[in-house]
């Protein structure tokens, strides 16, 4: 995610689902604790600290987050935090020193915190770093049972390149006792003066959504909201294209929760950003659209388009219902998936930067979907915004 690398910072004026059962590294089995969650997960990465804690809080969850992620140098910031987040009905994933030097008392008294979610282990961890993870986490369930532990994965450009990230991720899985998968991969990057999408990006969510599968586990995606470059790549200060390109890509592959890095690229010291009004809408749309994917059962997904990313399927036969599609050159992400009863098909238009033109024809009656829920019939042909989302139902 960056993190590790030098950031030169850009802003101008952002169900129930299972835990599991599975391996430790030792070889005996290890139960991680359920993520109960009655809604989507939306969560906004570090940068407060213990000064601004109560002002930002507010100002996130009036952009629509209900969840905080942040580490800390002292118990009693984290103990600061978390009494804020009790106030506004934030949740909060943290951490700080003291859960290592007297585990114990610190995580009882952060667990007397209704805000606590869960405990921030680690991000991006090299793969050497596997055994001393789950050693962390199993001393912290020795006192907390309930809730999770947090590591975010790299994306697939490190951990030996496409090719050998998957087996990585089964051997991360295998190894460390998370309740969830957690990955970041920023695919928007500029090159030579345009907006480009990484050609990696969505092979990254297949492996992601392939391995999480595999053990019936959540995974939970990340968009940027923080412009800034590093020597591998400049990425610009985010539109609302951006945004849902990223948020909606991780939606319809099956995502659970939905991060963004980092709070600074969203609210300053002096103020919110250029940002925080389009990722406010972007949440607001998440949560409409909760009512339609939480809880989902993600059957396929495709890829339409002149080029299909690498890793990815093609979309080459319809599901029963549907006669003809049509998404023109430049393609979109398909999601087929059924919640309540219902079948749905979601198109995302994977241009960050144009609208794109998408025909549908049913043999069966069928609606489109509005993100709010609301159905209407289906006309001729629609035009998708830029990385937006459109949904049909049928019988």
């Amino acid at each position: 995610m960056m993190k590790r690398l030098s950031i030169i910072i850009g802003v101008l004026a952002a169900v129930v689902l299972a835990g599991c059962e599975k391996t430790s590294s030792s070889g005996g089995p290890t139960v991680c604790p359920e993520v109960n969650q009655g809604e989507f997960i939306i969560l906004s990465w570090s940068d407060i600290i213990d000064a601004d804690a109560e002002w930002k809080l507010e100002k996130l969850k009036e952009a629509g987050f209900n969840a905080y992620l942040g580490w800390f140098k002292t118990f009693a910031e984290v103990d600061a935090i978390l009494t804020s987040a009790d106030r506004l009905g934030m949740k909060i994933i943290t951490s700080c020193p003291e859960i290592q030097t007297d585990p114990k008392n610190v995580i009882e008294a952060m667990s007397a915190h209704p805000s606590l979610y869960g405990y921030h282990i680690e991000d991006e961890p090299e793969v050497s770093e596997f055994s001393m993870l789950a050693g962390e986490i199993k001393n912290i369930r020795k006192y907390d049972t309930e809730r999770p532990c947090y590591v975010n994965v790299y994306p697939n450009w490190a951990w030996g390149g496409e090719d050998a990230y998957l087996p990585k991720l089964r051997s991360f899985l295998k190894s460390v006792p998370v309740s969830f998968l957690s990955f970041d991969n920023y695919p928007i990057k500029m090159v030579a003066g345009e907006r480009k999408v990484r050609d990696d990006w969505y092979h990254n969510l297949e492996d992601i959504r392939t391995a999480s599968r595999e053990v019936k586990m959540p995974f939970w995606g990340f968009a940027l909201a923080l412009a800034h470059s590093t020597s591998e790549a400049s990425y610009p200060v985010p539109t609302i294209g951006d945004l849902r390109l990223q948020q909606f890509s991780n939606l319809v592959y099956g995502a659970s929760a939905f991060q963004y890095f980092t709070t600074w690229g969203i609210i300053q010291s002096s103020g919110v950003t250029g940002v925080y009004a389009d990722v406010k809408r972007v949440n607001e749309e998440l949560k409409q659209l909760e009512k339609i994917f939480l809880g989902a059962e993600i059957k396929n997904v495709w890829h339409t388009g002149k080029v299909i990313p690498s890793g990815t399927k093609k979309l080459n036969a319809y599901p029963a219902g549907i006669s003809s599609i049509s998404t023109g050159d430049e393609g979109a992400v398909v999601s087929y998936f059924s919640n309540n009863g219902k079948k749905y098909i979601a198109f995302v238009n994977k241009s960050c930067t144009g609208g794109l033109d998408v025909k549908i024809d049913f043999t069966t009656t069928a609606a489109r979907v509005d993100k709010n829920g609301t159905e209407s019939p289906v006309e001729d042909s629609y035009r998708i915004p830029a990385g937006d989302i459109i949904i049909f139902t049928w019988k």
